[in-house]
């Protein structure tokens, strides 16, 4: 998700932990939740073995299927390779259960997360090589899948890329993560306690978890690393996914005792249909964020609720 309030604070970090080790392919489990798409699945994992070889395959690729109302499978086509790819059933609802369920099987030293609406690309586990300075974890990069006008909004205003700020060493940084495209050390990743379960929507629980990591140690971009998000779905979809981002900023308000309030915006790239798009964007965040006091009361002021 992301947000469109900047979040007005950036604390300094009580240590400065780094990965203890450099990242390598066959070291990383990709964990990806899903709920009522067994066509992403199937696309990724189609789209999984066109871009990547044997030689640059991760260790394992996890499928958690969250309560979908046509269970999940995974087609004997994508078992053929070589590599493990698992198929876990978390009945916790929620993303945050489901890739804290994911990432407690994984057996890797780093967790990619991706969502079951996106498409690898050859860089995918690439790009994040090419990032590696120590950070306890990567923002990778979100592309559109699609070539329609409200696709290539998406992109232009990087919808799906974490804010970005300053370090103080003036290095431009993701001041939290995005779970489209996200590289995670695992051990950090357990110091923090994973995912906010207790956030049940898929919006601010990879922002509150960004943040928490972001105390315990840098985070970096690794633009490389790209992943292609299909935003079919029309303005169905579109106040959907704002509706809910907006929910996500007032609970990260909320969480973090900040002003996350949406706030009318230009867009990155001016035509008059991004500024109609981008005026409807404020609408539904709005909206959403007005709405989230029923979310609110189901989130607990503890920051996480452990691992499922």
């Amino acid at each position: 998700m992301t947000l469109i309030s900047r979040l007005v604070f950036f604390t300094e970090k009580k240590t400065q932990k780094k990965s203890s080790g450099r990242i390598k392919t066959n070291e990383i489990s990709i964990v990806i939740p899903v709920k009522d798409n067994q066509k992403g699945i199937d696309n990724y994992l189609d789209n999984f073995f066109t871009t990547h070889t044997a030689d640059n395959f991760p260790k394992e690729i996890i499928i958690v299927d969250n309560n979908s109302a046509v269970p999940t499978k995974i087609s004997n086509r994508h078992l053929l390779h070589g590599l493990t790819v698992n198929l876990l059933s978390c009945k916790k609802p929620g993303p945050a259960s489901a890739r804290n369920y994911g990432a407690h099987h994984a057996t890797g030293q780093w967790l990619l997360f991706n969502d079951s609406d996106c498409l690898p690309t050859a860089t995918l586990l690439t790009g994040y090589l090419h990032a590696d300075n120590f950070s306890l974890a990567y923002a990778g990069n979100i592309k559109a899948l699609g070539q329609d006008r409200l696709s290539k909004y998406y992109e232009s205003q990087e919808i799906l890329i974490p804010l970005k700020t300053y370090n103080d060493k003036k290095e431009l940084v993701p001041q939290y993560l995005i779970t489209a495209n996200t590289l995670v050390w695992t051990d950090s990743f357990l110091e923090v306690g994973g995912f906010n379960e207790n956030i049940k929507i898929a919006g601010g629980e990879d922002v509150d978890f960004g943040l928490r990591l972001s105390q315990l140690g840098n985070l970096s971009y690794a633009f490389d690393s790209i992943a292609l998000h299909n935003f079919d779905g029309g303005l169905k979809s579109f106040y959907n996914r704002f509706n809910r981002y907006g929910q996500g900023n007032r609970i990260v308000e909320h969480l973090w005792q900040t002003n996350m309030k949406p706030k009318p915006f230009r867009p990155n790239r001016w035509t008059i249909f991004n500024g109609l798009t981008a005026r409807l964007q404020y609408l539904f965040l709005l909206i959403g964020y007005l709405r989230a006091d029923r979310q609110i009361k189901k989130t607990v002021h503890n920051r996480v609720d452990g691992l499922a």
